[in-house]
C-alpha cells in the first residue's frame, strides 16, 4: 500500500495517475499538516477514484488539544463524513508525552465507517512500545504512521523493525514515513514494512512547494510491487 501526501486537487489527481493506492490530504506541510479547508476537500475527493483519508488536525501548535479544539475537530469530521472521505488521520498527547485517552474515546465513535490513521502524535510518545499497547484499546484505529521517532526514519529502522515486530500482535498495520523516499524503500520493505508513506521525495526539488512528480511515484510503486510478487 503506498500513500501519497497531497495538497491540491492536481495533487490527487497525478498521485493516483503515479500508481498511489490511497491519499492523506492535509495543508501548512512546515506545521506537519492540519486540517484543509473544506472546498479542498469536497474537490479532493471528487477528482480521484482511491481512498482519501483527510487530515483531522485543528492546529500545528502541539498534539495536545483543548475541549474548544474537540469541537472543531467534530465539526470538520461531519464535514469529511457528509463529502466521502474514506478514513480521517488523527490523535494526541497528554502533556507528559502519553496516548491522550480522552481525545480518542471522544472522536473515535463518531469515525464509523471510516479507516483511522494515528498520526505522528506516536513519534513523541514517552515510550513506544507502550504507546503500542494504549492504542489497541481503542477501534477503529486501523494503522499508526511512524518513523520510528521525531527524526527520519532512514535513521531509525532498528526502532522501526522492532515496533513492526511488535505490531503484529496488534489489530493495526504500521504506515512507514518521513524521508521515506523510492531510493531507500526497499530497505523498509526487507524489515517487514507492508504500507510506505511519502510527501516531498515524490516532488521536484524535494518540496512542498513543488508539484508531484509522477515518475517517482511510478518508481516507488515498481519497486513495492516487484517486492511483494517475487
Amino acid at each position: 500500500m503506498l500513500e501519497v501526501i497531497v495538497t491540491t486537487v492536481e495533487d490527487a489527481i497525478i498521485a493516483e495517475a503515479g500508481g498511489a493506492d490511497r491519499l492523506e490530504l492535509c495543508v501548512s506541510m512546515d506545521e506537519g499538516g492540519v486540517t484543509p479547508s473544506l472546498g479542498k476537500i469536497k474537490n479532493v475527493i471528487g477528482a480521484v477514484d482511491i481512498p482519501v483519508y483527510v487530515m483531522l488536525r485543528p492546529h500545528g501548535n502541539s498534539f495536545h488539544y483543548t475541549e474548544e479544539d474537540f469541537s472543531v475537530m467534530l465539526d470538520d469530521l461531519r464535514v469529511i463524513q457528509l463529502f466521502g472521505a474514506k478514513g480521517v488521520v488523527f490523535g494526541g498527547l497528554t502533556f507528559e508525552n502519553r496516548i491522550d485517552h480522552i481525545i480518542l474515546k471522544d472522536m473515535l465513535p463518531h469515525c464509523e465507517g471510516l479507516g483511522v490513521t494515528f498520526h505522528r502524535a506516536f513519534d513523541e510518545a514517552e515510550d513506544q512500545l507502550e504507546a503500542l499497547k494504549q492504542i489497541a484499546k481503542h477501534q477503529p484505529i486501523t494503522r499508526i504512521l511512524t518513523a520510528g521517532g521525531p527524526g527520519k526514519a532512514p535513521d531509525q529502522i532498528e526502532q522501526i523493525e522492532k515496533l513492526l515486530r511488535a505490531t503484529e500482535d496488534y489489530p493495526f498495520e504500521l504506515l512507514i514515513g518521513s524521508g521515506v523516499t523510492p531510493a531507500n524503500a526497499q530497505q523498509f520493505l526487507d524489515i517487514g514494512a507492508k504500507e510506505l508513506h511519502v510527501g516531498s521525495a515524490v516532488r521536484f526539488n524535494n518540496s512542498f512547494h513543488k508539484p508531484i512528480n509522477i515518475e517517482l511515484i511510478r518508481d516507488m510503486k515498481e519497486t513495492m510491487e516487484a517486492h511483494f510478487n517475487q
